[in-house]
């Protein structure tokens, strides 16, 4: 089914999901794009003061007045002459699709499309652009998505009501909620309403979540309406707030030329399409939002991602520190068969040198005779006789210092001319159609020929700014980024029933467009730290808890209290164990056991449920104070309760609200807290700091 709007109408709302797509014409043609909640009648939608929906530049263009060259691209020259041209909205069994076309007098047309499946309360919305001049035209900045009009909530310029949420990211402290006013951040009007108001921030290189998460939500908060987007752009990408007008904008996308080095030449007929984002609008809380956005990703799962059932995986890293072989993996198969692990990775080393090592010795990809006299297939058979499937760990995307490969510069990414070195790491040009033929036999057919069942990919490096081979810096990376996806693809095509992990120093690549690509995702380098939880814990709002692997590091001198410590903490997501598995005692591994059962049964509320927290807020991650707590429910009623000690002083007792009806089903713990339901709260007591138990309801 397809309906065409007219040109004359101005105020257009269309269904979508349980949201409306609201589109303002304006008398002089151009037109804005906002999202609210449906039902919502008390809304002020401005037909002369909302942005466009595309926001675009090109080379030559005139910035926007009141100071805005250098900062933002946002209402340039080309994007108000952007005239509204004709809207479509089509539904069939994919959803629901609304593409609304605007062109400039010189010929440069731009399609904004809003996407809807069934099931899902949030959007995608990318943007199209269509060089229909007879000139080449060079794109230096685009938006796949720009809400205008925030808030449309009063007739004012909503001060005090307006807050933006988004996240901070570190290595080994990824994704820190920050809540700043938009006064905080200068973004309220000046006395002559002049002078363009932007807060930028973003990402530039090949690492995507540096920094910040790609993420961004304005919150109304005297309305209690927030909007919420996410890009999934995987090389350098932008969000910009901004207010040229009265209303706030909310723009994401590609980073622009001048913030992450990006442009692109597009020839006369040719066609760009930029990054997805996804895009939510709910009267709610901040939680709900979040959960929202993570629909598209539900909905993207590949069919045998649809699980209830969470796997126990072992990796061997904190065990061997990098010093794999096939005795010591006998050893370690010795001591963990038969405690329900379904993989077995074996992590970075296996192709270790004799000499120089393994630590910067990727790119060659040849197994370790040394480590495996045998093969590393023989390892592979031992891993599968004692009932696991066999993992393997690979830098792909990388040759390290100490590697013969290090000189190959005819396949590495350059920048003017010269070799990429960031640390220790040269870069493969994964757009070389030689470097794709090279992987193909070094991982693929190596996965293939050997039986292994799962990959870890990691990358422990950034090449900046971008690299060779485009009319851009920023562009080569985009170009090269997407040339390392489709390679991911081409991995799980050619090996049936891989399983891959994405890993980048841990979550240094947790964006949709990765995760998309992975089963399980690396959640940090914090392999056994005492804020684990806690990242865990903010990383719930960000990734799918089905696909976020967390190290459960076990350590020979661990008291009974840390390992259900370490375990608790692995059940906000997928449970990966590791340490000194050859030394724990009896009761060590008995207290460790019944935790992988507890995960177990606990994995159909991690996979669906949505995570309520509890307990202050951890100023610093090295300095944790207090506790945590996470209530997960399902629809259904079930709930799984993760609650984590930190630093007290005295018995700490602890109430929990889990309603009225709710019922123990199990407890894991390493002693007796005094857990029970009083007057519906669960009310837990620790005597002792850094301790932890887990509780399941029903």
């Amino acid at each position: 089914m397809e309906k065409k709007i007219s040109k004359e109408e101005r105020l257009i709302r269309i269904p979508i999901s349980d949201m409306e797509a609201v589109y303002i014409i304006s008398p002089n043609g151009q037109v804005s794009f906002s999202l609210i909640p449906s039902g919502e009648e008390n809304v002020y939608f401005d037909l002369k003061g909302a942005d466009p929906l595309v926001q675009i530049s090109v080379t030559g263009d005139a910035t926007s007045i009141g100071f805005a060259a250098g900062e933002t691209r946002h209402n340039s020259a080309l994007t108000m002459s952007m005239i509204y041209e004709d809207q479509r909205v089509e539904e069939n069994e994919d959803g629901k699709f609304i593409t609304t076309t605007v062109q400039s007098p010189d010929g440069i047309t731009a399609e904004h499309i809003v996407v809807s499946h069934a099931g899902c309360r949030g959007v995608r919305i990318f943007t199209k652009v269509i060089n229909s001049s007879d000139d080449d035209i060079m794109i230096e900045s685009v938006s796949s998505v720009n809400i205008s009009g925030i808030t449309p909530y009063t007739e004012d310029e909503g001060r005090g009501r307006l807050f933006l949420h988004r996240f901070r990211s570190r290595w080994s402290e990824e994704g820190r909620h920050e809540i700043r006013s938009i006064e905080d951040l200068l973004l309220e009007p000046s006395w002559a309403n002049f002078g363009v108001r932007c807060e930028k921030f973003g990402n530039v290189g090949s690492m995507p979540v540096r920094g910040f998460f790609p993420f961004a939500a304005l919150e109304d908060r005297e309305e209690g309406i927030f909007w919420a987007v996410t890009a999934a752009c995987s090389s350098s990408w932008q969000i910009e707030a901004v207010r040229i007008n009265r209303g706030l904008s909310l723009s994401a996308g590609l980073a622009d030329y001048e913030f992450g080095h990006w442009r692109k030449n597009l020839k006369s007929g040719d066609t760009f399409t930029t990054p997805e984002c996804y895009v939510t609008a709910l009267k709610g809380d901040f939680t709900e939002a979040c959960d929202r956005l993570l629909d598209v990703q539900k909905y993207k799962l590949l069919e045998h991602q649809r699980v209830s059932a969470l796997p126990a995986i072992f990796n061997e890293y904190c065990t061997t520190w990098g010093e794999p072989g096939e005795e010591v993996i006998r050893r370690l198969l010795s001591v963990i068969n038969g405690k329900d692990f379904e993989y077995f990775v074996i992590d970075a080393g296996w192709y270790a040198d004799s000499v120089k090592g393994w630590q910067d010795n990727m790119g060659e990809w040849n197994v370790a005779e040394d480590l495996f006299p045998n093969g590393i297939k023989k390892a592979v058979d031992m891993i599968r006789e004692a009932g696991m499937k066999a993992g393997i760990w690979f830098e792909l995307e990388v040759v390290g210092k100490d590697s013969d490969k290090v000189d190959d510069t005819a396949h590495l990414l350059t920048r003017d001319g010269k070799v990429i070195i960031s640390g220790t790491r040269r870069f493969w040009d994964m757009r070389s159609e030689w470097v794709d033929n090279y992987l193909t036999e070094k991982v693929i057919d190596f996965l293939r020929d050997n039986g292994f069942s799962y990959i870890k990919i990691d990358y422990n490096d950034t090449i900046g700014i971008g690299c060779d081979g485009a009319e851009s810096v920023g562009e080569g990376l985009r170009s090269c980024i997407e040339a390392t996806k489709a390679f991911y693809r081409k991995i799980r095509d050619s090996v049936p029933g891989i399983a891959i992990e994405v890993c980048s120093s841990g979550g240094h690549r947790l964006e949709p467009g990765f995760m998309e690509l992975a089963d399980y995702l690396s959640f940090s380098d914090a392999h056994e730290e005492k804020e684990i939880p806690v990242i865990a814990a903010d990383l719930q709002n960000l990734v799918l808890a089905q696909k976020s692997q967390i190290w459960a590091v076990l350590r020979k001198e661990d008291e009974p209290k840390r390992i259900a410590y370490s375990v608790c903490a692995a059940m906000y997501g997928v449970l990966c164990i590791s340490g000194d598995v050859f030394d724990l005692s009896i009761d060590q591994w008995e207290l460790a056991r019944r935790g992988i059962d507890f995960y177990k049964k606990a994995s159909p509320v991690i996979v669906s449920g949505v995570t309520e927290r509890f307990g202050p807020f951890q100023n610093s991650n090295r300095n944790l104070q207090g506790y945590q707590a996470g209530v997960r429910r399902t629809k259904d009623g079930k709930m799984l309760v993760i609650i984590h000690s930190f630093n007290h002083e005295g018995r700490q007792e602890i109430s929990i609200p889990i309603g009225d009806t709710a019922e123990i089903k199990d407890i894991y713990e390493q002693g007796d807290h005094s857990i029970s339901i009083e007057a519906g709260f669960l009310k837990l007591t620790f005597e002792e700091s850094f301790d932890a138990a887990a509780v399941l309801l029903g």
